[in-house]
């Protein structure tokens, strides 16, 4: 029959009324605007179409955070490390004032290791005893997200290996050194040590282990200055002494004479320090204070008895110094190292008490009888002139 529909033209037909629809669609987006519904996102939304508000944007906003941080160990009587205590366990001091924990960790944290080694010929013979260390340092102190550099120094510093993970690198890199010259750089070095884990990650520990025997001979760095830099930057030191002299043993640290770096107005200030000749004197010409050390025995000794500058820069940065004559003692007192450094308890605290400028004593408490603390000594602060000169504020600034 003529009149009926055949399939082919109902299909077309269904298909023009479906089109038809598709164009008389956009007029009621108009009615849902009237409607107060927003409208449907589509690309072929016409210029005059409106779009939804949007919030505003909020500014950034930056804290000024002067978070003091500081690995604390824990030994008991016998020597060993007490790794069972909690946040209540602990008081920390700040010039002498009681501070409010912000943070306590227990947990290990990746390490940035810098591995200084004295290369004069006075200590030749005992390079021996450095070189087969690679294996030891990776698999006991850097695990699988530690880094390691490598610095020698007799009288120069030479920086032999920058940061990396790679522990065939690293032994390759200790087996080469050689001994050269007869100069012992020793602040030199730290301080290089110290500026090259100061651009590492702030979540990692910052570690020097030096090897040397404990005494400085050329440096243009003062040891005063060693203490300020390292103490600011929350770097830790380790000390392992060469001894190739037993008589070496009864001298005591000598300050150097005022370097070029003493006069330097780009040293490193605290937050709000604007790095001026005036401004860098009021922090570095602090005196430094004579603070308790523990000593690698335990005992806890003044400062100025340090038996070698080792022993000193490690009593105000937290770590210890160990003697050694033999290759088992050093393999045996690197693994106590390394042990210590993945047992260690950290503390982080706002001091209440910036109003004070210069050095600020850290006293770190446990309530538990018997117990003895090792921590860095302390900090130095210089407090701002006036709040409009200030700098812009950086969430991560922190004491020096």
């Amino acid at each position: 029959m003529r009149g009926n529909l055949r399939p082919r033209d109902a299909c077309l037909l269904l298909l023009a009324l479906v089109s038809l629809g598709a164009t008389t669609s956009q007029p009621m987006r108009a009615q849902d605007k009237a409607t107060g519904l927003p409208p449907v996102y589509s690309p072929s939304r016409r210029p005059d179409d409106k779009a939804a508000p949007t919030a505003p944007k909020r500014p950034d906003i930056k804290v000024l955070s002067n978070l003091v941080v500081t690995p604390v160990t824990v030994i008991n009587p016998d020597g060993e490390f007490v790794y069972d205590l909690t946040e209540k366990d602990f008081e920390i001091l700040d010039n002498g004032v009681p501070q409010r924990l912000e943070s306590f960790e227990s947990e290990a944290r990746p390490v940035g290791l810098v591995i200084v080694v004295q290369t004069s010929r006075s200590v030749e013979a005992l390079l021996d005893q450095v070189r087969p260390l690679g294996s030891v340092f990776s698999a006991l102190l850097l695990g699988p997200k530690g880094q390691a550099a490598v610095l020698t120094f007799n009288d120069r510093v030479h920086v032999a290996q920058d940061f990396s993970d790679d522990g065939d690198q690293l032994a390759t890199t200790l087996r080469r050194i050689a001994p050269e010259g007869v100069g012992s750089r020793l602040n030199d070095a730290l301080m290089r040590g110290t500026a090259l884990l100061e651009r590492r990650p702030k979540g990692e520990r910052r570690i020097i282990v030096a090897f040397s025997d404990g005494y400085d001979s050329g440096s243009e760095t003062d040891t005063k200055e060693v203490i300020r830099r390292a103490t600011g930057s929350e770097v830790t030191i380790y000390g392992l002494g060469f001894n190739p002299v037993q008589g070496l043993l009864s001298r005591r640290p000598e300050l150097s004479a005022p370097g070029p770096l003493d006069t330097n107005v780009t040293r490193p200030l605290p937050p709000g320090g604007v790095p001026t000749p005036s401004a860098s004197a009021n922090v570095y010409d602090t005196p430094v204070p004579i603070v308790d050390i523990v000593t690698a025995t335990g005992e806890v000794i003044r400062s100025a008895l340090a038996s070698s500058l080792l022993e000193y820069y490690a009593g105000y940065t937290g770590g210890v110094f160990y003697k050694h004559w033999k290759k088992k003692a050093l393999e045996d007192q690197l693994s106590r190292i390394a042990t210590e450094i993945h047992s260690q308890y950290e503390l982080a605290y706002v001091p209440d008490t910036l109003t004070q400028g210069g050095f600020h004593k850290i006293d770190v408490k446990v309530h538990r009888p018997g117990l003895k603390v090792r921590a860095r000594a302390g900090y130095f602060y210089q407090v701002p002139t006036t709040p409009t000169s200030n700098p812009p504020a950086q969430a991560s600034d922190q004491p020096q």
